[in-house]
């Protein structure tokens, strides 16, 4: 099962390193932040960068919890298991799908490979007016949920059910002209 990790924004990628450093891998297959591919324009050019996704978020797969909780606390940087008033807070299994899409991953690669936990900017096609016609994943699961669109600075906002709630995500765009 995946669990969330509350740590501080801008922070997360830290508290990964830290986990990794001081728990060497026990009690946890894989400890990760999911990260999105976005763009900034700079003098007419699309300049690439990565920035998380849920930001001051971590997500931790294990299947002990508990033990977990009590190794975190080894972990000199600030963190918290989020939990509910009688269980630690667990990624659906719903979600868990649709966030391994979202990566092009099966879940099985997560654990393998938690570095390639990008989500990318999607492909598409727009009409004239500038709807959107036609995209590729990620937005191809989230096509009717767009709430906004921002074509030149190249995101579109979703509002999904997502980490146990209703959640507006940016997700970055990319036109067929676009290098």
């Amino acid at each position: 099962m995946w669990y969330v990790i509350q740590t501080q924004t801008g922070r997360e990628q830290e508290l990964t390193e830290s986990i990794e450093r001081v728990l060497k891998g026990n009690g946890y297959r894989a400890c990760f932040v999911i990260e999105q591919e976005c763009v900034w324009r700079n003098a007419g050019e699309f300049l690439a960068y990565q920035k998380p996704l849920f930001p001051s978020y971590v997500i931790a797969d294990t299947d002990t919890p508990e033990e977990f909780f009590l190794a975190l606390k080894r972990v000199p940087k600030l963190s918290k298991l989020l939990r509910t008033d009688c269980e630690f807070w667990a990624i659906r299994e719903e979600e868990k799908k649709l966030l391994c899409q979202m990566m092009e991953l099966d879940e099985q690669s997560v654990a393998v490979s938690p570095l390639s936990t990008l989500v990318r900017r999607s492909l598409v096609t727009l009409d004239k007016d500038g709807n959107i016609l036609n995209a590729k994943a990620p937005l191809s699961f989230f096509q009717d949920k767009i709430v906004r669109k921002r074509i030149r600075k190249r995101i579109v906002t979703v509002e999904v059910e997502l980490l146990g709630e209703k959640r507006r995500i940016e997700l970055g765009i990319r036109l067929p002209e676009d290098k």
